[in-house]
């Protein structure tokens, strides 16, 4: 298997790269992110997925980055969702986002991306939060500013450690830090069980 390419940018297009190797000249479908990152003339490596088809000849799929290439293959694991299809999602969104939208069950804006309706949208969230090992609350927790972070995670770790549900813990955690982002990491804690035992 194709696992990438090296060599000189020849061509950039709408959505698509045009990359010499050698004496081969290979024409890669990309994403607005991995195309901003190339540039003609210079010499590039790209990951790549090479997509087979019954109907069509063979074609590749270039990424300048690891997490896009996983993310894409993660897509491909759903029914009903192909390259083309997987591609125009990932082009619609980073990849950091659409992980977060899949995080917190967001059905509403995930069915606004290209050919994701409300009810492929409900089928990203159940079977992709698993295969993503996301758990519940992990990437809102990451999107707030280090310091908040790191007492999260220390609350977190505290409410695990006295037999509480981790995502629970993280979901409560994360919620409580966007209500009073100053608070500290004792009365986090203290507030955080409150809510949690009701």
């Amino acid at each position: 298997m194709l696992e990438g390419v090296e060599g000189r940018v020849v061509e950039k297009r709408e959505t698509e790269v045009v990359v010499q190797v050698g004496g081969f000249f290979l024409r890669l479908n990309c994403t607005p992110d991995t195309l901003n990152r190339l540039a003609k003339g210079e010499t590039t490596f790209l990951l790549t997925h090479m997509a087979y088809s019954q109907d069509r000849p063979p074609e590749l799929y270039g990424f300048a980055d690891r997490e896009e290439l996983d993310l894409f293959n993660t897509l491909l694991k759903m029914s009903k969702i192909g390259p083309k299809s997987a591609m125009k999602i990932l082009s619609a969104t980073a990849p950091s986002r659409l992980r977060n939208l899949i995080a917190t069950r967001n059905t509403g804006e995930l069915s606004r991306l290209p050919g994701v309706g409300k009810k492929t949208a409900e089928r990203m969230v159940v079977e992709l939060a698993s295969v993503l090992n996301i758990v519940e609350g992990e990437e809102e927790m990451k999107s707030l500013p280090m310091t908040q972070r790191s007492t999260g995670e220390d609350a977190v770790i505290a409410l695990a450690s006295l037999g509480f549900d981790e995502q629970q813990a993280r979901k409560t955690v994360t919620g409580l830090l966007k209500k009073n982002p100053e608070i500290d990491t004792q009365e986090l804690i203290k507030t955080a069980l409150k809510e949690i035992r009701g």
